[in-house]
């Protein structure tokens, strides 16, 4: 075992001991719990933002629970969260491995503000700064801002319509992480519309959604800078009080700025369940088959071995771009289910299967299969015990398979409604078939943040 990470924990951490003791004690005696909620729904719904990772896939931002700040009829949330965070190797590599303390700063603010009855107007914007003490080549800042339009009608009818910015970044270890020196950064804006009609016998869904990637350096731009366009229809049948059986389509274009050979077209049908909304259970999981088709026949690889300057083949690999790719015919999953057994426990688990497409590593598409747990456990009024558990298999198209996985282990410690502490140890790891991407690592963290 490397105890090279503890001792730096050990040293870290030794002189703030007796403070950390001190500030518990006092928040024992001096912060009276009285009116705080009974329930996990409401203890549990505490916002940190002092690790922040930047979405990937577009999500509706949604209302956060709290009276925050009245501000005529609009309610406001303003939130600060600040991390100490140790990890035993920040470039997720197999050798080299290297340390670094990281100070992660991460501001927000949400406004909303109900009209017309039913109807609501939201603005969400999140920040992270990341700050590392000796790589700063890994500082990298993240936002996304988003503004949600909720319309409601009577007899079930609903819309919600959404814009959103992410300035993100490719994380160390992840399935598109190209090991590169300076990490790799990314721009998505997204447009999203989703209308919903749902009676007592059944009900029908419709959404679309525009995205558009630009990656910001590394090179990436030329091989991965990509327009999006996907709807998806979705029936509905009531079966019983709490499930509703579904079946729908989808279909999704990628229209590549340079790299043709990727642009592609595809379609699905997928079936499932719904849970209706309860105290105990909630939640949606779909099984479906998809079919992708590349735009343009691939080109043989071997054309460009050997390398003939006017081969189409090896003009494109001169130029950082793909081949293209083969039919995909692939079963998806897609699901997310929520359990609250009693008033303190709550557990979540997302399965998923899906095509992920990649101008990185000459590869066309992967296919990511995997699931993610977390679980809450409310120990005191004031203690909650974290954990969570994520598994993904990224299974690329030229051959390349990784098995990546990791686990956190948690406590929150809330001295009131508005201020509360994390502390988290996270361990990851990833094997992979090139034993050159095969990394392991070590985090501990440490978070504080102000929610209003």
């Amino acid at each position: 075992m490397n105890y090279s990470f503890l001792i730096a924990i050990k040293n870290q951490l030794k002189s703030s001991y007796s403070f950390i003791l001190v500030f518990f004690l006092c928040c024992e005696i001096f912060f009276p719990i009285t009116g705080w909620a009974q329930s996990f729904q409401d203890t549990g719904s505490f916002t940190f933002t002092g690790s922040h990772n930047p979405l990937r896939s577009p999500i509706l931002r949604e209302f956060l629970p709290g009276d925050g700040l009245k501000v005529g009829r609009a309610q406001i949330h303003p939130f600060l969260g600040v991390a100490e965070v140790f990890t035993d190797n920040v470039f997720a590599t197999n050798t080299q491995r290297r340390s670094d303390f990281l100070t992660t700063i991460a501001p927000g603010i949400q406004a909303y503000l109900p009209f017309g009855g039913q109807h609501s107007f939201l603005l969400d914007y999140r920040a992270a700064q990341f700050l590392y003490a000796k790589f700063n080549e890994n500082n990298v800042f993240t936002q996304h801002g988003a503004g949600h339009l909720t319309l409601k009608f009577p007899g079930g009818l609903k819309f919600n319509f959404q814009g959103e910015s992410v300035d993100g970044f490719d994380g160390r270890g992840d399935a598109l992480d190209i090991q590169a020196t300076d990490i790799t950064k990314w721009r998505a804006t997204t447009f999203s519309g989703k209308a919903r009609m749902k009676g007592s016998r059944g009900g029908i869904r419709v959404s679309t959604r525009y995205t558009r990637w630009h990656f910001k350096n590394n090179g990436q731009d030329t091989s991965r800078d990509r327009k999006n366009i996907n709807a998806a229809i979705t029936g509905f049948a009531v079966a019983t009080k709490s499930i509703s059986g579904l079946l729908g389509a989808n279909i999704s274009n990628n229209t590549y700025d340079e790299n043709k050979q990727l642009d592609n077209f595809a379609y699905g049908v997928f079936t499932g369940f719904e849970l209706a909304p309860s105290q105990r259970l909630s939640g949606e999981v779909t099984v479906g088959y998809s079919i992708l088709n590349f735009d343009r026949a691939p080109i043989p690889p071997d054309l460009a071995n050997p390398p003939d300057p006017n081969n189409q083949a090896t003009q494109l690999l001169t130029q950082g771009l793909n081949l293209g790719g083969k039919q995909q015919r692939r079963i998806t999953i897609e699901g997310d289910v929520y359990w609250y057994p009693t008033s303190n426990f709550s557990l979540t688990m997302s399965p998923y299967r899906r095509i992920g497409q990649s101008g990185a590593f000459d590869t066309s598409t992967f296919i990511q299969t995997g699931v993610s747990l977390s679980a809450s456990q409310v120990l005191r009024r004031r203690l909650i015990l974290l954990g969570s558990f994520y598994y993904s298999n990224d299974d690329f198209s030229q051959g390349r398979e990784d098995n990546r996985f990791s686990w956190l282990a948690g406590l929150d410690y809330r001295t009131v409604k508005w201020l509360g502490f994390r502390f988290a140890y996270i361990f990851a790891k990833r094997y992979s078939s090139e034993k050159v991407f095969d990394t392991h690592s070590n985090t501990v963290s440490v978070s504080v943040q102000v929610f209003l």
